[in-house]
Order: structure tokens, then C-alpha cells, then sequence
């Protein structure tokens, strides 16, 4: 499929596509003889992880470098395991955050009541 047709599909602008291919958030699009981009299903699947992550509030460069590793295989393993893990605390910690302002705004209503 063309870049129209898979920023249809993810949801993601043609300009988005292009620059996450750019700096490598999504490995190795196949082109055309005539070297239009031909999203693959393997492309679709590099594009939906990477944005499970960027939604997970994963940095980009953290993305790129996890994506990168990746590629390379299981002796990656361990590198990859440890940006999982500063993700994960991360993620826990605005999970925290976010409970505390919902704990003080349920306080507030229940003085309403």
C-alpha cells in the first residue's frame, strides 16, 4: 500500500510516516521499482508498536534505539529489557501522579455532597 493509504490505515499523517521512517522508528519500507514507499504488513505492525510506545509516553529516541536493537536480534535482549524498565517506572510514576489529582478532585466532590 502507498503512504496515502497507510496514514489511512494507522491514522497517522503522510508527513508523520516520512519522518518516523527518517529517523528510524520505522525500519526498512520496501519501494517500488520507481521507489515509491510500499507499506508492507510488517511495516503496519513496526508503525503500531512504535505508537504503542510513543502513547505510553515513551521518548522517541528511547523508540528508535529499542526499535533499532531490535533488529539486531537477541543479543539485544538485556539492552532492550532495561528501556522496558525505565518505561515502565516512568509510566508508574504519572500513573501516581494521576491518582493523587483524582484523589484530591473525588475529595472535593464528595464535600459538594
Amino acid at each position: 500500500m502507498n503512504i496515502k493509504e497507510a496514514a489511512q490505515v494507522t491514522g497517522i499523517s503522510i508527513d508523520n510516516l516520512r519522518y518516523y521512517e527518517r529517523i528510524g522508528l520505522i525500519p526498512g519500507v520496501p519501494r517500488t521499482a520507481s521507489g515509491i514507499r510500499d507499506y508492507d504488513e510488517m511495516s503496519l505492525q513496526w508503525i503500531e508498536f512504535a505508537m504503542r510506545f510513543k502513547r505510553a509516553g515513551m521518548p522517541l529516541d528511547s523508540i528508535r534505539e529499542y526499535i533499532q536493537l531490535a533488529l539486531k536480534g537477541e543479543a539485544t535482549k538485556e539492552a532492550r529489557r532495561e528501556i522496558l524498565l525505565e518505561t515502565k517506572e516512568s509510566m508508574e510514576e504519572k500513573m501516581r501522579e494521576i491518582q493523587e489529582s483524582l484523589d484530591v478532585i473525588n475529595y472535593k466532590l464528595d464535600t459538594y455532597e
